[in-house]
Formats: C-alpha cells, structure tokens, sequence
C-alpha cells in the first residue's frame, strides 16, 4: 500500500504542468461612487452621487506576445436626479519599446458615447488613440499617459482633445493576503473644438489609496480641479470603486 502510494506520487510530480492559454481572456468588473459626472473637459453634470460602473473583456496575444484587445462599457447614473450617461468601446494595445525598466506601449480605440445630461445631450461616435510610458527609476514606478479623442459624428460641435496625466505608485505596504499602494500625480487637458471649447481647460492632482487582494482590489481616491477658463468649476472630486478581475 505504501509502495502504491509513493509510485503515484511520482507521477503526479512527474505529470506536465498544463501550459498557459495561447490567446487568455480576462474579465474586469469594477463599481462604486463618485461626487458627480465629470468629464475630461472639466464640466460636473448631476447633482450627485454617481452610481458608476465598468466591465472590460481583454484577449492576450492576438498577434503580438503582450497586446490585446477589449471590450468595455462605462455607465454613471446620478443617484438625485436619475439621468443615466454611458460609453462603449472596441480597443487595442500593444508594447511599441522595451528598454531595461522602461516600456512605451500604444492603443488605439472605436468608441459610442451617449451623455443625455451633458449640454443638449451628446451623442458621439470617436477615434481614441493612447500612449503610456512607464519607468521605475528608483522604487517608485512612474507612468506617464495621453490619452486623446476625435469626435468623427456628434449631436454637438465636433473637435479634439488631449488629456495627459502622470502619477507615482509608492506602496505603503506588502503582505501575501494584503498590499496597500499611495498613487497620485498631476493631470491636464487640452481641446481644440471639442463639445465647442477650445484651449486649455484644467489642472488637477489626482491621489488614490489602493488596498489589493488577490485579483480584488478597492480604491479610494481625491482629484482637486482647477478650472483654467471661466465656467469651469474648482472642485474636490472623491470616488470609491471596488474592482474584481477574473
């Protein structure tokens, strides 16, 4: 009996560890609240709070070891005032430079957006394209991102914009059931026609306190905003978001 059971034994140690998926999918579900609806522009639309929430499916390694593509949909309903706004999105990434502990990757994206709270209510078709740089020159990781828009069909005036944002993640602490990251940096946009505005539009210095479990993880954030025009609102942005990735 003893002998049977070292013999099977061996050979589960011996047996191949299944390879990992050639193309594998990830779904990320993430909910919570923000003080309003806002968008990169600057403008607050809704009373407040806003029940917001976002699924992304992802597929890896579609032409390129590291790239993929996804799904995702975006929708914030003010909780006072009930209008509900949303965006869906077709999206594709991939690594265009690695050197040492520095990597740039690109992304470009074909997205619907359907805001009936923001003007006249904006209901757009646009080109999306990203570029994201990250570093870790000491411990602390650097990310430096753009993101720009092109509305292709608006109910509104069509334009550009551009918004950039840099952020630091400097982890608090480490454990195997717990990891807890302080994020933050400045961010800033640009337009030129975009919804009708043009020029620069806000500052803001984002933070957010991240606690990490697993594939589960919670953040609570604080983003200051500093109109550059007028109508644009000074504001204390805060959300809450408790994200799960399967």
């Amino acid at each position: 009996m003893g002998l049977a059971v070292l013999l099977a034994a061996a050979c589960l140690a011996q047996s191949p560890t299944p390879d990992p998926p050639q193309h594998p999918v990830s779904v990320n579900l993430q909910s919570g609240f923000a003080e309003t609806f806002q968008l990169t522009l600057g403008g607050v639309f809704g009373a407040g709070p806003a029940w917001q929430n976002r699924a992304t499916i992802s597929v890896g390694n579609l032409f390129r070891k590291g790239d993929a593509a996804s799904l995702s949909g975006f929708a914030t309903l003010d909780t006072a005032g009930h209008h509900p706004d949303w965006l869906a999105s077709v999206s594709y990434k991939t690594r265009l430079l690695t050197r040492g502990n520095q990597q740039l990757t690109g992304a470009f994206s074909f997205e619907r957006w359907r805001f009936p709270s923001v003007l006249s209510g904006a209901q757009d078709w646009l080109l999306g394209y990203a570029g994201t740089y990250t570093a870790r020159p000491g411990r602390i990781p650097i990310t430096v991102q753009s993101n720009a828009w092109t509305l292709l069909h608006s109910s509104l005036r069509k334009g550009s914009l551009v918004h950039t944002q840099v952020w630091a993640s400097h982890p608090l602490y480490g454990s195997d059931w717990l990891n807890v990251t302080l994020r933050h940096g400045p961010q800033h946009t640009y337009s030129w026609n975009f919804y009708g505005t043009h020029g620069h539009r806000v500052v803001r210095y984002a933070g957010a306190l991240v606690l990490t479990h697993g594939k589960m993880s919670f953040e609570a954030g604080y983003r200051p905003q500093y109109g550059l025009q007028q109508r644009i609102p000074d504001n204390r942005f805060w959300s809450l978001m408790l994200s799960q990735t399967f």
